[in-house]
């Protein structure tokens, strides 16, 4: 159901055993902006019912060509390893909320008895909750830039993942 809008935007989804790297980044970095790099990725989701049985999917994937990192983080061997990891934790918590999403979905009480309009509204809730929860992550760890806040917020974003597998 959403495959095809990851095809259009030359995206990928999530999985545990494809981590990011540079090479993902494609997107052309701008000229100004104190920002080393920048992961866009997008909760694709869709939903329909066949009589009352209701498919839902969604799915965490990277825009490729959204994605960029400019040329100071990867001539720094410091920045390259450090500015993946913060965009990496990015990407995780996508899938974290990718995962809240499915599960809130699947536990909903005769889904095909609501609306679209409602099923958009809590779609759209919880992907305002991801967005809140990726500018406190940025919030809190300056971009990356705090050690231990990062160190922390990867660890938490890892077992939250291990959690809801």
């Amino acid at each position: 159901m959403v495959r095809s809008d990851l095809d259009a935007d030359r995206a990928f989804a999530w999985s545990a055993a494809r981590r990011l790297t540079w090479d993902d980044f494609q997107g052309d970095p701008p000229a100004d902006g104190s920002e080393g790099a920048i992961t866009s990725y997008t909760l694709y989701s869709a939903w329909k019912c066949r009589g009352s049985v209701f498919e839902f999917r969604v799915i965490a994937g990277f825009r490729r060509r959204q994605s960029w990192v400019k040329a100071v983080v990867l001539n720094d061997t410091t920045q390259r390893r450090t500015v993946l990891g913060h965009e990496q934790t990015h990407f995780d918590l996508a899938e974290v909320h990718a995962r809240i999403m499915r599960r809130t979905f699947s536990e909903l009480a005769r889904p095909c008895a609501k609306s679209d309009g409602q099923l958009s509204a809590l779609a759209q809730r919880l992907a305002d909750e991801e967005k809140a929860e990726q500018r406190r992550y940025d919030a809190e760890t300056k971009h990356g830039l705090l050690a231990a806040q990062q160190a922390a917020w990867t660890l938490q974003t890892r077992r939250r993942l291990a959690a809801s597998n």
